[in-house]
């Protein structure tokens, strides 16, 4: 028989963990024979010195013991797996109790939540027990050891992270390990990963400005086990606990793009910004857009086709593009192959029309520092927000003004991708009284409690053929 173990989470050769942040260790097992039912899987955390600070362990093979009953699970809809055998055969360590009868009895067990198949294998390594112990947020469990005493938190510093498959009789079948460090990151992006052409210019914007970008699975985190994702699974005040630790100390890089209201960038990490005062200060908070609105247009020459990544001037709010649409564009819905688009006018200063057409304004507003205590912590990690930028204000020549909301939905195909908080596609029928006209508007941001920002204005200019 012949066993290989390789670690693939962390995935990097020499991973940077974030402090405070708890972080999973997976991986592969190569194999020339099933592995032993009885097989003894351990992970476990070792400092420079050799001392073992955490472990994990598992004595049976597709252990299928899981609290699926938890209250801050979140999982596929009983239509989809009913009997709950796609998660139990996935695996989800987190979830691992020693009786189902009385599972809260060792739910907060660290040691004993690991998972093991002929195949893979999956753990986790618990930094802290709670906030009073060193996490920023508390997890929602607050692991222990087996005796039940808590963990402070791990310092920064160099440690090796190792994993072993013995015998049940102590055979050493296969062993692996890998250094990590544990400390903060210099620079984190915030930003989302969808659609695909969006996704592909944002990583190689994360690499350009010196971001790590976070491939790695934190615990708490449940993959689509099912193949398809339609929304995040897992215990999720776990995962949003470590997903915080990478915002604490960083300077923070956020692309405003298709930040949905209930996503984690801003529901957890922005908001947990806006608590801290971080986002006012810019040493620690800087924020970017397209300069056309998308990383790539369907109209317009090759040159306006693709856009340019900017970070937003003295001004919280950007123009991007006018265009001309179809009669079957409404309010702030963009579908992103171009099909209720004319033309698009990414060249602002060169914004032409007739009367009858309709035209869609597209813009951004940077975050700006809002009071703290408009940022309620809510036990699930996420925050209630009763601040936000809400509307658009036009201010025109002709002394008529108007207010629209923000909220631009994407469509794919006509499928919704997401919202966007922060991002608008307003619509104007250009009326008969502008023929022959060069006609100018002010954009104002306003908040919710409906103050305007007057660092947060644009203005427009549109030519109106005779």
């Amino acid at each position: 028989m012949s066993y290989q173990l390789t670690i693939t989470n962390p995935s990097a050769d020499a991973p940077l963990i974030a402090y405070a942040a708890h972080f999973a260790v997976a991986g592969r097992i190569r194999h020339t024979e099933p592995v032993p039912e009885d097989a003894v899987l351990t992970v476990a955390l070792f400092d420079r010195d050799g001392r073992r600070l955490r472990y994990t362990r598992q004595t049976k093979k597709n252990d299928r013991t899981l609290y699926t009953d938890h209250p801050d699970l979140t999982r596929y809809r009983d239509a989809l797996d009913p009997t709950l055998s796609g998660l139990k055969d996935f695996g989800f360590p987190e979830l691992l109790v020693k009786d189902l009868v009385e599972p809260m009895a060792s739910m907060r067990d660290a040691t004993i939540k690991c998972f093991y198949s002929d195949d893979v294998f999956k753990s986790f390594i618990v930094s802290a027990t709670d906030t009073a112990h060193g996490l920023i947020l508390d997890d929602g469990v607050g692991f222990t050891d087996e005796k039940g005493m808590p963990y402070h938190v791990l310092p920064c510093g160099t440690y090796t992270v190792t994993v072993t498959l013995d015998t049940a009789d102590g055979e050493r079948l296969a062993e692996a390990e890998k250094s990590i460090t544990i400390g903060h990151r210099k620079n984190q992006a915030l930003c989302r990963f969808n659609p695909r052409s969006h996704k592909a210019r944002m990583i190689r914007w994360c690499e350009e400005i010196g971001c790590d970008i976070m491939n790695d699975d934190l615990p708490g985190y449940l993959d689509a086990y099912l193949g398809t994702w339609y929304y995040h699974m897992g215990l999720l005040p776990m995962y949003r606990a470590s997903d915080i630790a990478l915002y604490t100390e960083a300077k923070i890089h956020m692309f405003v793009y298709l930040t949905d209201p209930t996503s984690t960038s801003y529901e957890t990490e922005l908001a947990f910004l806006q608590t801290r005062g971080a986002v006012g200060d810019p040493e620690r908070f800087a924020a970017y857009h397209y300069d056309i609105g998308e990383a790539v247009l369907d109209e317009g020459t090759e040159d306006e086709k693709h856009a340019r990544i900017v970070a937003f001037d003295d001004s919280k709010l950007a123009l991007c593009r006018v265009d001309a649409v179809r009669d079957n564009v409404t309010e702030n819905v963009y579908e992103l192959n171009g099909s209720g688009t004319v033309r698009a006018m990414t060249a602002l200063d060169r914004v032409t029309a007739c009367v009858g057409e309709r035209l869609a304004v597209m813009g951004v507003v940077c975050p700006w520092q809002m009071n703290p205590a408009d940022f309620v912590l809510r036990r699930e990690n996420v925050y209630d927000i009763h601040n936000r930028v809400e509307k658009i204000r036009y201010e025109f020549d002709d002394g008529t003004t108007c207010e629209r909301t923000l909220m631009l939905e994407r469509t794919d195909c006509g499928q919704p991708i997401g919202r966007s908080v922060f991002e608008f596609y307003h619509l104007f029928t250009v009326p008969a009284s502008w023929r022959g006209r060069d006609v100018h508007a002010t954009l104002y941001a306003v908040d919710l409690h409906g103050a305007v920002n007057p660092s947060a204005m644009a203005t427009l200019a549109v030519r109106v053929k005779a």
